[in-house]
Formats: C-alpha cells, sequence, structure tokens
C-alpha cells in the first residue's frame, strides 16, 4: 500500500506542481496597479480631444524612459560612422557598419541596399534577447545549426526586407547583444541586459530607452542616404526587439509600419505574472497607461500586432483583452483597418507569412 501512494505521489505531481498567487498579494497589486490610477488610459472624453491624448501621453512615455535625459547629456555629440567593405550578391549589396550613437558607445548593424534606381523604403529591424541577434537578423550564419534555426524561425528578416525592395538595417541591440554594462562582477545572475538595466536606472533613464535612442541615431543617419523614401520606414522586431519597435514607434512619429512580434502582452497578469524581461520596464509606467496605451500612441499609422499560440512567455487571454483595448483606439482615430492582430500557431517566433502581406498592403496604401 505504502509503495502505491508513492508511485501515485511520483507519477502525479500535478497538483503539488500548480502555481497560485497568493489572494492577499492579488488584492495588494489590484490596489498598486488599478485601472483607475492610470492617467493616459485612453477614454473617449480626454481633454482636448485624442491628438492631445496622443501629445501629452507621449510627452510622459519620453519622460519615462529617461529620453529626455539622454538627448540632454549627448546634445553635442556628433555620430561617427564606420563601414567595411560593401560585398555584391546580385540583386542586392550588403555591408557591415558601426555608428556611434553615444560618446564610446559603438552600435555594429548589417545594411542591405537592393539595387535600382530606387526611392526604396527602409526597414530597421531590432533583435531581442540573442548574442548575435544582428547577424541572425541579416541571415549571416556562424556554423549550420544557426542557419537551421534561423530559417526554421523565419529570423532572416532583414534577407527577406531586401528582397522586398527595402534598404535593410539589422542593428545590434544595446544590452542584448552588443553590451551596455556587462555584469563583469556577476551580481545580476550573470545577465548583461540586467546589468545595463541596473546602471540606466542609478542614471536616471532606462535600457528601453537607451535601446530607442539608438535606432534614433540609425534612423537619423539612414534617411540621408541616397534612394531612402524616408517616407516608409518599416520597424520590426521580435520578442526583445518587438519591446523596442512598439516604444520607437510610440514616440517616432517618423515610423511608418510597426509589427512587434511575440512581445505584446498586457505588462503584468491580474496573478502578478509580469509578460517581459526585467530590462524592458520602464518604471512607474502603470501609474500612466499599459501597453495598449503605448502602442495606441501609433495611430493612425500602420500597425500589425503577431503573437503565437503556445508562447510560454505570455497568455492567450491577456494578449487578447489587450489587443482588444488597441482596436478601440485605432477606431477612434478613424483608423481601425489600420490595425490588424494576428496568430500564429508556432510559439515564440516571427511569422513572415502573417507579417509580409500586412506589410505590402501599408506600403501601397502609403504611396496613394
Amino acid at each position: 500500500m505504502r509503495f502505491v501512494l508513492l508511485l501515485l505521489l511520483l507519477t502525479n505531481p500535478v497538483r503539488s506542481a500548480e502555481k497560485t498567487t497568493p489572494a492577499h498579494v492579488v488584492n495588494h497589486l489590484q490596489r498598486l496597479y488599478g485601472e483607475e490610477l492610470r492617467k493616459f488610459r485612453f477614454r473617449a472624453n480626454y481633454p482636448g480631444g485624442f491628438s492631445q491624448w496622443q501629445d501629452d501621453w507621449r510627452s510622459e512615455l519620453q519622460k519615462l524612459m529617461g529620453l529626455d535625459r539622454i538627448e540632454r547629456l549627448n546634445r553635442f555629440h556628433r555620430p561617427r560612422m564606420g563601414f567595411a567593405k560593401e560585398l555584391d550578391f546580385g540583386e542586392f549589396t550588403r555591408q557591415k557598419c558601426q555608428i556611434e550613437t553615444e560618446p564610446h558607445v559603438i552600435i555594429p548593424f548589417w545594411m542591405f541596399r537592393p539595387k535600382g534606381d530606387g526611392p526604396f523604403p527602409l526597414a530597421i529591424l531590432p533583435h531581442g534577447h540573442d548574442r548575435i541577434g544582428h547577424d541572425t537578423y541579416a541571415g549571416v550564419f556562424h556554423d549550420a545549426k544557426h542557419k537551421e534555426r534561423t530559417l526554421a524561425g523565419d529570423r532572416d528578416v532583414a534577407m527577406q526586407a531586401v528582397c522586398r525592395g527595402f534598404i535593410a538595417i539589422a542593428p545590434a541591440v544595446r544590452g542584448l547583444s552588443v553590451d551596455g554594462v556587462p555584469d563583469i562582477y556577476a551580481r545580476h545572475d550573470k545577465r548583461n541586459c540586467r546589468s545595463q538595466l541596473m546602471h540606466c536606472l542609478l542614471a536616471g533613464r532606462t535600457a528601453i530607452g537607451e535601446r530607442l535612442w539608438d535606432m534614433r541615431k540609425i534612423i537619423d543617419w539612414a534617411i540621408t542616404l541616397p534612394k531612402v523614401d524616408k517616407s516608409k520606414i518599416l520597424m520590426m522586431g521580435n520578442s526583445g526587439g518587438g519591446f523596442v519597435t512598439m516604444y520607437a514607434a510610440a514616440t517616432d512619429p517618423r515610423i511608418s509600419i510597426a509589427v512587434p512580434s511575440c512581445s505584446f502582452d498586457k505588462l503584468v497578469a491580474n496573478d502578478g505574472r509580469i509578460y517581459q524581461c526585467d530590462c524592458n520596464t520602464v518604471p512607474g509606467i502603470l501609474e500612466h497607461g499599459g501597453m495598449a496605451d503605448v502602442v495606441g500612441l501609433i495611430a493612425p499609422r500602420h500597425l500589425l500586432i503577431v503573437n503565437g499560440h503556445g508562447d510560454s512567455l505570455h497568455n492567450d487571454a491577456d494578449i487578447r483583452s489587450e489587443s482588444a483595448l488597441v482596436g478601440r483606439i485605432y477606431s477612434a482615430a478613424g483608423v481601425r483597418r489600420r490595425f490588424d492582430h494576428r496568430w500564429g500557431n508556432d510559439g515564440h517566433r516571427f511569422y513572415k507569412d502573417l507579417m509580409w502581406p500586412f506589410i505590402m498592403n501599408a506600403l501601397k496604401e502609403q504611396s496613394r
């Protein structure tokens, strides 16, 4: 009998492994994060109307991310560029480049340029947690395993973009591939992205703010290139690159199409689960708004949110409820058709068959 009981305990561990948040913790979090406390939670009767809501909220969001501090600190800095030899692949060229976005901060990136007269739309493609993420997005494979994994997950997005007529830039993302401030002394679980965040917070800025600054400096430079159509700028990224995409498009109106992949969700679930890496944290944001309000700043520009069923980092029900709020914001802006939310069925990855049709249709509309 004892053997049978022991066997049952060993073979049926589900009940003991279930995780629930204690009720007193849930009540505390609801008190902290109550939606009635959010100053810029979208509402149709915001004083001054829709455009005033966007202006006020965008200005506050930039302050929350520390972008104003970063800008002040770098007001006299002029980014320096570096270029390797441009390689010819027949229909397009590929070039390794770098930009100094702040003093002593060097961001490498791959640039693809299609052959032809142009002008060409521009694609900026920030990656997530991947030490060689800019190589992954560029299809610059380190070995056979890297190639297999990249192609299986549709991750070679810069190659996909140039083949569709974009000038495509795959930048390294600060703290995710190139180090922001590396965790040299192993005080942050040996996670360089967390070390970057902590040093940012001490300085009154954020890791996501630094990443947005880097993207802005790349865009500033890229739109001066011949053959670039600066009225058509796509930003697209998966996971942490999706967070960069959402916040960048929300605060930089030059981005005309935004496609965040496997990143959009509530910032925190009702049971306290946080659906993001520490390094994407914007302190105090839930006093002002949620992710629906952040991406609502992208309206009236084109926005496609993509998620994957079975993504263990997110929750389908929370994604759906937050996405519905985005739909209401786009409806209030009078451009509901410029927003879509699509689902893949293979978890946390890119879904090129869902993304590119939306992007190409958006380009057609922007060309009319």
